[in-house]
This record gives structure tokens, sequence and C-alpha cells, in this order.
């Protein structure tokens, strides 16, 4: 059965939107696409696109869909962070709730990076306390900081950033997994 013009021009700019998928999937989507269309079609229905959202729009929340269960069989925070991106285009509260983890993130590798330049540095690198300050890093001579860890601070420091890697990446992967309940409901 061959559809009305208006609808193969709709699956061919939902077609279009898809390019960063795959071939499979894009025929896989194409294909249900038109078995609904098809389907309101034998039903005698006179608009077949009624209910529809715009072919680009349809087409980048096909996009984002992919795009998270990807990143979430991956797991890594790259794939998470990048689909998150991805997906938030069209919520802020996603971006609001990734950007604070991606910071996490980038501070969990800084705290690894202080942990290990701790034996080369060891009078310069550490846990800073004084009146006013407190910070990780390395102290540029300011007298009026201490350093309050000592050689304790390369493990502390160390497991501190797998604890706070470890658990941006389990907050994103709970984002990733919202994103996609949110977009079934919708």
């Amino acid at each position: 059965m061959q559809l009305p013009p208006a609808a193969e021009e709709f699956l061919k700019k939902v077609r279009k939107g898809l390019g960063t998928l795959g071939q499979a999937e894009r025929d896989e989507i194409i294909s249900e696409l038109r078995s609904h269309l098809l389907d309101r079609q034998a039903q005698g229905k006179e608009d077949l696109l009624a209910g529809f959202e715009a072919p680009d729009v349809l087409a980048s929340d096909f996009v984002a869909e992919y795009a998270l269960r990807g990143a979430l069989a991956q797991g890594t925070s790259w794939a998470l962070g990048r689909a998150l991106l991805i997906a938030a285009r069209d919520s802020l509260l996603a971006l609001f709730l990734l950007l604070p983890l991606v910071v996490a993130q980038i501070t969990a590798l800084l705290l690894l990076f202080v942990a290990a330049l701790k034996p080369f540095m060891p009078q310069e690198v550490g846990l800073w306390v004084g009146p006013g300050n407190f910070y990780v890093g390395v102290n540029d001579d300011n007298p009026a900081v201490h350093e309050v860890l000592g050689w304790w601070g390369i493990p502390i420091l160390a497991a501190s950033s797998v604890l706070l890697f470890w658990i941006s990446n389990r907050a994103m992967r709970a984002l990733v997994r919202w994103r996609l309940r949110s977009a079934k409901r919708m």
C-alpha cells in the first residue's frame, strides 16, 4: 500500500534528521513509522500525520534516545556526559543536573593529579589550611597556610578522587535512566 505524498515527505525528512544514526537504526525507525502511518491509512483516517511532532523534532528525539541507550550500555563518563548533553537540548533541568556532575568529575581528576604530584613535590603539594584559606593543590609560598595531610595526602586524595568519580558516574547513569523513562512517558 502506498502512502500519500505528504506522509512520504514526512518520512524522508525524519530519515534525513536521523543522519547520525547507523543505517540499520534509521531503517528500523522509518519502517516502524511507515507501519504506523499505514495502519492509520487502513483505518480510514484523513490526516495521517495528526499527533506526530515535526519531522526534525521527532528525529532528534530518536537520536537522543539512541545516544542515551548507547551511553548507558557503554557506561563511561565521557559517553554518559555526551549523551546527556545531546538529550539536554530540550531540558534545562537535565542540563543543570549535568553541569555539576561534569564539574565533580573534573575535580576528581584534579584530586588524582595532586595525589600523583605529592611524591615529587612533598613540601608544595597537599591540603592547605590557614586563616581564611582551605584548598587542595600547590602552595605558592603562602606563609599563612600549612599542609595538614603530609604523606597521608596521597592515599586520601587518591581515594577521594576515585570515590567522587564513582559517585558522579553513578549519578550520570541515574540521570540517563531518568531521561529515558521521561522520554517514554511523552
